[in-house]
């Protein structure tokens, strides 16, 4: 029976203001060459791939017609995005190998103005009632904060950004279609084998995924890409460049 595959590559992009946003390093390039290598032998089994990712990342070289580009910005409109194609179709296999940003940016306030918000709270309150919740609740929303839905001025010299956690959107997969095989991904850096085969193996039985491709980011670069890819029974194989892992994907799943 042919399948759907979803792939999900590069970062994620939370918005500051409508000009700066919060991004990390990862630039597609997996994604692309796991696309790539599902594709390049026309394979039987695929009926079609929907490949997420941001309009800057790299995007996979192919003509193929089984290929369905579905472009995001944030990490919501990537839940929306998987949402959207569960709905509307029956998905086999999810990779995603999108490096999920942790952080989206909360709100926006000048230092000034929220230095204010606490003399005040101090000033006005006992000191016997001030407490380390009141300060808190002053951190998590205070009652005057810059307006960011535009661009912020170039000149304001003490601004901060408050940052939210982002949804685990490895976690939502298996919510939203229980019966899909997921291939994980888990980046770490400069830690020992050992290190990274603990983490990785807590992040698979946490997510329930089939597969977890462990990475060190420290084995990243001049054309080489080292990770293990692990399932419920340990580790499965080695793989040393993005060709290899992707390759190894590609004969465990079909």
């Amino acid at each position: 029976m042919k399948q759907n595959i979803i792939i999900t590559a590069g970062p994620t992009n939370e918005r500051i203001d409508s000009v700066m946003k919060i991004t990390n390093m990862s630039t597609g390039a997996l994604g692309c060459v796991l696309s790539e290598t599902l594709l390049e032998e026309e394979n039987d089994e695929i009926n079609k791939i929907f490949y997420i990712t941001t309009k800057m990342s790299y995007k996979p070289h192919t003509n193929s017609k089984k290929i369905e580009f579905i472009t995001i910005e944030s990490t919501q409109d990537l839940i929306e995005a998987l949402k959207k194609i569960f709905r509307e179709h029956k998905i086999d296999v999810i990779i995603h190998s999108a490096a999920v940003g942790d952080y989206a940016g909360k709100y926006v306030v000048k230092a000034e103005d929220l230095v204010d918000e606490i003399l005040n709270l101090i000033q006005t309150t006992s000191r016997e009632k001030i407490s380390k919740d009141m300060l808190m609740r002053v951190f998590e929303n205070p009652k005057v904060v810059t307006n960011n839905s535009g661009k912020i001025s170039s000149y304001e010299p003490h601004l901060m950004t408050m940052f939210s956690l982002t949804p685990k959107v490895i976690g939502l997969i298996k919510q939203m279609e229980p019966n899909v095989k997921l291939v994980g991904f888990k980046l770490l850096d400069g830690v020992s084998k050992e290190e990274l085969l603990k983490v990785a193996s807590r992040l698979r039985e946490k997510n329930h995924a089939d597969y977890i491709v462990a990475n060190d980011l420290s084995k990243i670069g001049h054309g080489k890409h080292w990770a293990m890819i692990i399932d419920e029974s340990g580790i499965v194989c080695e793989c040393k460049t993005k060709k290899e892992i992707a390759s190894a994907i590609g004969d465990l799943l079909f």
